[in-house]
């Protein structure tokens, strides 16, 4: 690494070479985009015949509409503009069809400043594709209504939007391939438009790939690269339109992906442990000889320091130790008397299945709930949320406390081992993990999987290990029951090796990937036998070993692949930073041309001196509020140093960098 070849982008455009050209309608996948939260659509009345999910997914057999109403209407917000210029449709009835847009909301609905009528009632057959096209137009606003002119009923087959797009270059994934002799990797090309951005390549134009030195690696006509001896070589794929790319693939002994920068993360903790034994001064834990919440906690906080990598440091920031209690009783706020009697008589806390018991209460009657949303208003978390004082909350409570494992409370909020919580107060996603402390550390890790888990699925949209065309979610947890020969990590409770729940101390050996994950995003085909001796028992507890081996392996990189960032930990912590850092710095490396998106206007000044010694000062103006990313990346496109992440007004800024990596080495 050089110091002269370092680039230095900032939300930032560069010319990509011009090798050919061409040009064709591209579908915008509105699906992925709503799942990442990107497009929002509401839909009048709500769908009552089969899914709104399936008017988007390119089968026209499958479909959602109404079957009581005439007349059906879809209202879609694109956060990231988008240009279309064709629209295809596919009914189920005859009808007619409109598609109005424009660039705001009150436009839209009030007919004038840019809103634009594209389609006005188009005549549609059943069960025949309609294409409409015009003039490519940058909306963010959109309304399709369809109307059915002999019934009480609008069922929708498909929907679909193209844009025009000029495609000028091939680009390789992954952006900097890595082998290890006698391993191979399958290469995958994007297609790049004159803006910089990355498409999936679905057009009919074959790839051919080539090697500049077989004897280091070879390429076959799928693009799957193998390593044969150390070296570095160019690989070439291209077509016959004129596309094309090139890629360094180095063979070496071994490496291991780069962390991505620490996030610190601002802990509030409620404890939920109030003194019941009022002669002798006891709190619950004491009364029943559980471990105080507080020692839970400090090996909690270490745990996922080490797990993460140093990459997730979570930090209580504030700690509520009263006499508040948010369990409810049928709807009504359990008092101090009340869960002294059910912990200090005997024999009314357990017993599933005896009547009157507070374990029966909860989980059969289920009259135990905690109300999420006072607890928010008693302490003003949702402002405390909103200003950025605190990312989210722990609480520690007793058990059969009504608590979920992991709740998600805010706008847009989804699953998370949990249904989604709404609160008026909050502007941003509230994570409230509930924890109980008659169980221990392996159980509260444990829960916190289950978080992770519905926060990576939620932003992968899927989580099916046997789809033939799998996601890297859907790689990792993979297990050798369900995917014989072919597990990596497994999920929260089922190890690569597990034949049931929990099963984490199985001794069988299976097959595993799971040595590839710390080279995320390259996934090469190492696999070897692996069984509980891998994640080994902490005090004859393998579940804990499971626990710290599964976080551990949850990527934490520098990087986006798929538009999702490389890591993951970013996602469980921090949901919507995560979508919206993802979004700023997605990047490629193109002949050192490293490719963001933009804020509307911005300027970056040459940093002086250049090549700097032993230090270099950026300046860079910006002509209104922005997220600004200012990141020093290295010739192959790979991080080095992070120097801004955040939000600025409007203005001219200069940066100073003194030649050093995020762990604080010096660039040499």
């Amino acid at each position: 690494m050089y110091r002269s070849n370092l680039i230095i982008c900032i939300v930032l455009v560069l010319s990509l070479v011009v090798y050919g050209q061409i040009s064709i309608n591209y579908p915008i996948d509105i699906m992925s985009g709503i799942n990442n939260s990107t497009v929002e659509l509401s839909i009048d009345p709500e769908i009552t015949t089969g899914d709104s999910t399936k008017i988007f997914d390119g089968n026209e057999f499958t479909s959602g509409g109404i079957s009581s109403s005439d007349s059906l209407s879809f209202l879609f917000h694109f956060l990231n503009p988008v240009k279309i210029g064709k629209c295809k449709t596919y009914f189920w009835n005859n009808g007619h069809w409109n598609l109005e847009a424009a660039n705001s909301y009150n436009d839209l609905i009030n007919q004038n400043g840019s809103y634009i009528s594209l389609v006005k009632n188009k005549s549609n057959s059943f069960f025949t594709w309609d294409s409409v096209s015009f003039e490519t137009i940058e909306i963010s606003w959109m309304i399709f209504s369809a109307v059915n002119l002999q019934d009480s009923s609008v069922i929708v087959g498909e929907f679909q939007l193209f844009e025009e797009i000029n495609f000028h270059n091939l680009l390789i994934l992954p952006v900097t391939p890595k082998l290890i002799p006698g391993t191979s990797l399958p290469l995958e090309v994007k297609l790049v438009d004159d803006q910089g951005s990355i498409y999936p390549y679905l057009i009919d134009d074959h790839v051919y790939w080539t090697s500049a030195d077989q004897d280091i690696a070879t390429v076959d006509e799928f693009g799957e690269i193998t390593g044969h001896t150390l070296g570095a070589v160019e690989i070439t794929a291209y077509t016959n339109s004129g596309l094309d790319d090139t890629t360094i693939v180095e063979v070496v002994e071994d490496f291991q992906s780069t962390n991505a920068s620490t996030l610190h993360i601002k802990v509030a903790l409620v404890l939920q442990n109030p003194v019941i034994d009022l002669q002798n001064n006891l709190r619950i834990h004491e009364v029943w000889g559980w471990t105080n919440p507080m020692t839970y906690i400090n090996e909690i906080l270490e745990e996922f320091s080490q797990m993460s990598g140093g990459v997730v440091q979570f930090e209580i920031v504030e700690t509520y130790d009263n006499d508040n209690i948010f369990t409810t009783l049928d709807t009504t706020f359990m008092t101090i008397d009340t869960v002294a009697y059910y912990f200090m008589t005997t024999g009314m806390l357990y017993g599933r299945n005896t009547e009157g018991t507070l374990q029966n209460l909860a989980e059969i009657q289920g009259r135990v709930h905690f109300d999420y949303n006072a607890m928010v208003d008693r302490y003003d978390f949702d402002t405390k949320r909103n200003n950025g004082d605190i990312h989210e909350i722990w609480v520690y409570s007793f058990p059969f406390s009504g608590m979920y494992e992991s709740q998600l409370m805010g706008p847009n909020a989804f699953w998370y081992n949990s249904p989604p919580l709404d609160h008026p107060g909050l502007e941003k996603l509230l994570s409230v993990m509930g924890w109980n402390y008659e169980r221990g550390v392996a159980e509260a890790i444990h829960s916190f999987g289950h978080r992770a888990e519905s926060a990576i699925r939620h932003i992968y949209g899927r989580w099916d290990i046997h789809n033939p065309n799998p996601n890297n979610w859907e790689l990792f947890t993979r297990i050798d029951k369900e995917i014989p020969g072919g597990a990596h990590i497994g999920n929260i409770h089922f190890p690569p090796n597990g034949q049931s729940d929990y099963d984490y101390g199985n001794t069988s050996y299976v097959d595993s990937y799971a040595d590839n994950w710390k080279r995320y995003p390259i996934l090469l085909d190492q696999k070897r036998s692996v069984n509980r001796d891998e994640w080994e028992a902490v005090n004859s507890n393998y579940q804990l070993g499971f626990m710290r081996w599964w976080h551990n392996h949850l990527p934490r990189y520098t990087g986006v692949t798929d538009t999702i960032l490389n890591n993951w930990w970013h996602y469980i912590v921090d949901y919507e930073d995560a979508v919206e850092r993802a979004h700023i710095i997605t990047q490629i490396d193109n002949g050192n041309n490293v490719v963001k998106i933009l804020p509307d206007e911005y300027s970056l000044k040459q940093n002086y001196p250049n090549p700097f010694n032993p230090q270099t000062t950026i300046k860079f103006n910006l002509n209104k509020d922005s997220r600004v990313v200012l990141t020093i990346f290295d010739v192959l496109g790979r991080e080095v140093r992070t120097l801004i992440d955040e939000r600025k007004k409007a203005g001219e800024y200069k940066v100073t960098w003194y030649g050093k990596d995020n762990l604080g080495n010096t660039v040499a």
